[in-house]
């Protein structure tokens, strides 16, 4: 086994998210971008970036350039042949499409890779970055074959382990969430199993073993830096959450806002509470961080729309440039905030839930089995998502909310059989 690694090296940067990828270094991005990911940021569609779509200057996006990425943008720029530029520069815009929640990074991090993206005889790094913009495309295959191939050349990577575990874990492939977990304990240590353990646990219906072990990891030193405590912030909440303790979920998400440490992850997750307890004024306050992303301008408009405040039509006209400009550019919409979109604010559920149906093929998080039985049931047709029947039994996933749903899916087949 190899020597404990510090938390942000494995489970680091993942974008906060979810799940030290970029910047290298402890809890690991990968586990934060796999979760975080999986659950708000990253993986909340399957986006298809056009190259002529990319952003290809760090300037005007309203963000701190903490991780250099503008500065790798014009050493890329003047030496696009340099395989070694074009990986680290991937892997900076990764990061941007990450933190801020902007998937048109994304074009920007395909774009670099371009004159390598069909090689198969490359270095591990670029292998696991390749990986990293497939995955966010939703090419599961070709991001598992790339970190096969990355692990396989270079085993000692944390971060390369971890994201594979996002992956099945976003596929809600448990069996191999599991195994993998077990291997990450094996190669790096028990804190590190601990880690994605505890994601496990909250998302195979045992969420309060997940408090338990996350509290644990929030005083263990590897986990006391920036990124860590993100990650554990957000996971910390979601186990409250689906435990059916929201008034706890909202006191940790506030709480690391109130740091100034909140990344996008966890803003999206504080606001959705909110406005789902219609708690519309305080989730408008949160939503002020501009340039919104696609899925804070979704929430932002829930907020107008419960506050009555006549701001929800400017931000509506927005959200519809926005998909007019994807749409000019042959790029795909972010699903989940789309499907959103047009279940709750503009209430056409059949639409939704044609969306869901096809997001659901790859893509089979809580959040996106939450909207797949909203919108079944709002277009009267829950019979439409007995998929997640299946779903839940394979997972053990549970949480309130979606068992109210699945429940009434479940009368409703159960009613035809009559």
């Amino acid at each position: 086994m190899k020597a404990p690694q510090n938390a942000l090296r494995l489970w680091g940067a993942h974008g906060i998210l979810v799940k030290g990828f970029l910047p290298k270094g402890p809890i690991s991005f990968a586990l934060a971008a796999a979760a975080l990911v999986a659950t708000q940021a990253f993986a909340q569609t399957r986006y298809i970036p056009q190259e002529s779509a990319v952003m290809l200057s760090a300037a005007g996006t309203g963000q701190k350039d903490a991780s250099g990425l503008r500065e790798a943008l014009e050493r890329w720029r003047a030496d696009p042949q340099n395989l070694t530029l074009a990986t680290d520069t991937s892997r900076r815009a990764m990061l941007a499409a990450i933190e801020q929640g902007d998937l048109r990074w994304l074009g920007n991090a395909k774009a670099m890779l371009a004159p390598w993206w069909t090689a198969k005889d490359l270095p591990s790094e670029t292998l696991f970055v390749r990986a990293l913009v497939r995955q966010g495309t939703h090419d599961f295959k070709g991001a598992l074959a790339d970190l096969d191939a990355a692990i396989a050349k270079d085993p000692d990577q944390p971060e390369h382990w971890a994201w594979r575990f996002a992956i099945y874990l976003v596929m809600a492939d448990m069996t191999k969430a599991k195994n993998e977990c077990s291997a990450i304990g094996q190669r790096f240590g028990p804190t590190e199993q601990a880690s994605c353990d505890a994601v496990l646990l909250y998302r195979t219906g045992s969420p309060e073993k997940a408090i338990v072990s996350l509290e644990r990891l929030s005083r263990h030193p590897d986990y006391q830096g920036r990124l860590a405590q993100e990650w554990l912030a957000f996971h910390w909440g979601e186990a409250y959450r689906v435990a059916g303790d929201r008034a706890k979920a909202r006191k940790i998400w506030e709480n690391q806002l109130n740091k100034g440490a909140g990344g996008h992850a966890v803003r999206v997750a504080l606001i959705d509470l909110l406005n789902s307890e219609r708690q519309y004024a305080d989730a408008w306050k949160i939503n002020m961080t501009m340039p919104r992303s696609d899925a804070l301008l979704v929430a932002a408009i829930q907020s107008s729309l419960g506050l009555k405040d006549g701001k929800d039509g400017a931000l509506r006209s927005e959200f519809n440039q926005r998909l007019s400009q994807q749409r000019a550019r042959g790029d795909s919409p972010n699903e989940r905030p789309m499907i959103k979109f047009t279940l709750s604010v503009e209430g056409k559920a059949q639409e939704a839930l044609a969306m869901a149906q096809k997001a659901w093929a790859t893509e089979r998080e809580p959040a996106d089995a939450l909207l797949f039985a909203r919108a079944a049931i709002e277009s009267g047709a829950p019979e439409q998502a007995t998929a997640l029947l299946q779903w839940q039994s394979a997972t053990g996933y549970r949480e309130p909310e979606l068992d109210g749903l699945i429940r009434q899916i479940q009368q409703a087949v159960a009613a035809q059989k009559k």
